[in-house]
């Protein structure tokens, strides 16, 4: 099976480039910068050109589409939103177009308004889940939640498309959980717009890796974080200090996370493996 990863050059990218060919996938990277590793196959493009995006996907059997500038601080705003959703329109309509019928889509929990929020952020309910509504304000959450109604009218022009739309959280390598143990975070508010959450790359690989093995159509978004907080703090002394008027759907244990997983272990048979409090 061969898989397309845009951005595979990236930090994400790579690790996902390794995942897929350890498990005996085809992989070729798309990028605008060439990978680390030169023994990979790779194609120099930019996803926001279609011409260079739909002749590179040809013979493809699935695609995972991580390019995207990642956040709102470094470009302006303009940039951020013609990189992230032309990219992400383009890539969806080429595979479309060419009868690809798995994508997998790097979206992010901001695709619902969150750590860039002006103030702290409306919620309904905790933990959040995928039902709950959308409020992005700044271009790059903006952005990821265009490309998450991109892919709902895709699955509507082509419904034998499957489109998975991976919400990730703060993507974290284990080599930094040394220190996050050693300088434990317990200020609070801290990073309360984000709801104290994170998530291990080797989980998002399997992440990717389990979407690619999904067999319903139409378009999901997931929630893709660790199943605990960031926080050295229990989770309803945070809770308690920042969103008191928020209702719970239920009493949060320990230091569960606020973001509700149940829907990526039913329908990606995919929930978090790894923690910075117990990985050595």
């Amino acid at each position: 099976m061969k898989v397309v990863v845009t951005g595979g050059a990236g930090r994400i990218g790579q690790a996902v480039v390794k995942g897929l060919m350890e498990q005996g996938y085809k992989v070729l990277v798309m990028d605008t910068r060439v990978p680390e590793d030169k023994q990979w196959e790779f194609i120099c493009a930019d996803v926001t050109d279609f011409a260079q995006v739909i002749n590179n996907f040809r013979n493809a059997d699935a695609v995972v589409h991580l390019a995207a500038i990642p956040g709102p601080w470094r470009n302006m705003p303009q940039e951020v939103m013609r990189v992230n959703v032309m990219g992400t329109y383009n890539v969806l309509e080429a595979c479309r177009q060419l009868g690809i019928q798995k994508v997998i889509v790097a979206s992010s929990i901001n695709a619902i308004g969150l750590s860039y929020n002006k103030e702290r952020p409306r919620l309904d309910y905790l933990p959040v889940d995928e039902n709950h509504p959308a409020r992005p304000e700044d271009c790059y959450s903006l952005s990821k939640w265009l490309g998450e109604q991109i892919a709902d009218a895709m699955v509507r022009l082509e419904p034998n498309m499957t489109i998975v739309s991976l919400r990730f959280h703060g993507v974290i390598s284990p080599e930094w959980y040394a220190r996050w143990r050693q300088y434990a975070r317990k200020d609070i508010p801290g990073d309360f717009k984000g709801l104290w959450g994170y998530v291990d790359i080797r989980d998002v690989v399997d992440a990717v890796l389990k979407s690619l093995a999904v067999t319903w159509k139409g378009h999901e978004a997931f929630f893709i974080c660790a199943a605990d907080t960031s926080w050295d703090v229990p989770t309803m002394e945070l809770v308690k200090a920042v969103y008191p008027d928020v209702p719970l759907k239920r009493e949060l244990q320990g230091y569960e996370g606020l973001f509700d997983l149940s829907k990526a272990k039913r329908l990606l048979d995919w929930q978090p493996q790894h923690s910075w409090r117990h990985e050595e």
